[in-house]
């Protein structure tokens, strides 16, 4: 009964839906970025001497051999090349916590590319920024990101921004979200969110994207600790270069849970969810349920497990985690409506860092691209492989994860698997990632670390496409030279063998020398 008089006073609060639309397309790009540059410049000048400015410029260089520059199956060429990458870490930590900012900013310059692979320049960027603008009402989120990836699903491999596609695409994304909070004493929290992202596609089969999205939410307070509640409304509308495939999506939300003690938690959800999107359905809109349970046997164990219905039909989900001293096992089942712009977003943003609220489809579900820093030497593309192709079309996302983490006082072991299909809802076809990636850290000395990687990729982008299996392995041993400098030396085996038995095949041996420094 809770539940459906916020969920009416939500929708009264909310009931002129043209003028919220009419709200939602004055708000153009170039506003969103007025209004980004003037948010920062509001944010540095709030409390200057708070807080602490960590700043970390870097750089490293690079040289590779390959004795494949190619990647053909044949008449093999081998070739050398160097790369040299510039690059600057920036955090505020402490102060009063009205400012927090991570960022990581490198440029990969590549000379003498194999191939013609990769790019010639590419940027790498990972950045938030949280602040309180006026004190515990008003806040501002924004995120911004900078990543190489393919049009294609499967593409793009390597450790480095040399992977096996020729030109792939440079994304750059970025969003701006300031809200408003207030509480009620300990009965009721309200929040209200806009937020402006925009996904750019520097290279060939992918369009550039905008999206504002309102959110309304009331969720309790400590009061209700034993039937936690919460209400939501939620108005997004999507812009692409592809008029054709704009989209708006609206949804109203509620749930409720009842904590039976300690250990159990019953959990209750339904809502009404209108799709304005391209499909092959005859009805994208309709009323959405599930029902579940959260475990909690104790503090190390968690499960979640619900079941339902959704707009492309049932729904089953579970998410499941337990830690032991130095492990943790974790898995995961989910199936969610999602869009190829919306993941770019995710992983341009750092999903495990942004505070931004991307809507129901902000769960990756799957491994991303990313680049991330090893060691603390050069910038690295990891060869993770579940990304979707780049489409405008709308997909059912339907996915299994799990992975195990080992830590001991000087090693680290990590096993991680998963399958992804999508289902498309305009073409119908389906396309399927399946992988496994292991990886060994070990000390051998105060100044010198090794690594150990295998990874085995299988990917078809859809059922009458080419299936690609790839193989990857790597060693590497990284050496401390002074406090600032670091020498690493590293193998990498790459193999592709394809269903077709076409003259994409390869086998690669790369052999790379990397000094890289750091100022702190």
């Amino acid at each position: 009964m809770v539940t459906v008089m916020v969920m009416d006073t939500v929708a009264k609060v909310i009931n002129n839906k043209k003028q919220l639309l009419h709200l939602l397309r004055m708000i153009r790009p170039s506003s969103a970025c007025m209004m980004l540059v003037c948010g920062v410049a509001a944010l540095f000048s709030t409390q200057p001497s708070a807080g602490s400015w960590k700043i970390s410029p870097n750089i490293s260089v690079k040289a590779t051999y390959t004795d494949n520059a190619d990647l053909t199956s044949s008449d093999k060429k081998s070739d050398f090349y160097t790369q040299v990458t510039p690059s600057v870490a920036i955090k505020r930590e402490g102060g009063g916590g009205r400012v927090k900012l991570d960022l990581d900013y490198g440029v990969v310059s590549t000379e003498n590319r194999p191939g013609n692979r990769g790019r010639s320049i590419a940027h790498s960027l990972g950045s938030n920024l949280q602040a309180e603008l006026y004190k515990d009402v008003l806040f501002l989120d924004a995120s911004a990101g900078a990543y190489l990836t393919s049009a294609t699903s499967g593409g793009q491999r390597g450790d480095d921004t040399v992977g096996d596609v020729s030109d792939p695409i440079q994304t750059y994304t970025y969003s701006l979200s300031p809200y408003l909070k207030q509480h009620y004493g300990r009965y009721v929290d309200m929040l209200a969110r806009y937020t402006f992202d925009q996904v750019i596609n520097s290279g060939k089969g992918a369009s550039d994207s905008h999206n504002n999205q309102v959110l309304l939410s009331i969720n309790s307070g400590p009061y209700f600790s034993r039937f936690p509640w919460g209400a939501s409304y939620r108005q997004s509308e999507t812009s692409n270069d592809n008029s054709a495939s704009d989209s708006e999506t609206t949804s109203i939300n509620g749930n409720v849970s009842y904590v039976v003690n300690r250990k159990w938690r019953i959990n209750l959800a339904g809502g009404k969810v209108d799709n304005d999107i391209q499909s092959s359905r005859s009805s994208t809109d309709g009323f959405t349920w599930d029902a579940g349970a959260t475990w909690t046997p104790n503090p190390r164990t968690d499960l979640d497990v619900s079941y339902g219905r959704q707009v492309f039909g049932q729904n089953f989900a579970f998410d499941f985690n337990h830690r032991w001293k130095r492990a943790v096992w974790r898995a995961g089942y989910s199936q969610t409506l999602t869009d190829s712009r919306t993941q770019q977003l995710i992983h341009g943003t750092d999903e495990q860092k942004s505070p931004i609220d991307l809507g129901s489809s902000r769960q990756f579900l799957g491994n991303t691209y990313k680049y991330d820093r090893m060691d603390g030497d050069d910038w690295v593309y990891v060869a993770d492989f579940d990304y979707p192709t780049l489409t405008d079309e709308h997909y059912v996302v339907e996915t299994f994860n799990t992975g195990f983490t080992l830590e001991t006082r000087r090693s680290s072991l990590s096993i991680d698997a998963h399958f992804t299909q999508r289902k498309y809802e305009v073409s119908r076809v389906k396309g399927r990632d399946i992988g496994i990636d292991i990886g060994l850290d070990r000390r051998l000395t105060p100044k010198t670390d090794a690594k150990v990687g295998l990874s085995w990729q299988k990917n078809r982008a859809d059922e009458n496409a080419t299936e690609d299996k790839r193989w990857t392995l790597s060693f590497g041993l990284s050496r401390r030279l002074t406090p600032h400098t670091n020498a690493n030396l590293d193998y990498n085996y790459r193999r592709l063998d394809s269903s077709d038995n076409s003259t994409s095949e390869y086998r690669e041996n790369q052999i790379s020398l990397t000094l890289a420094s750091q100022w702190n």
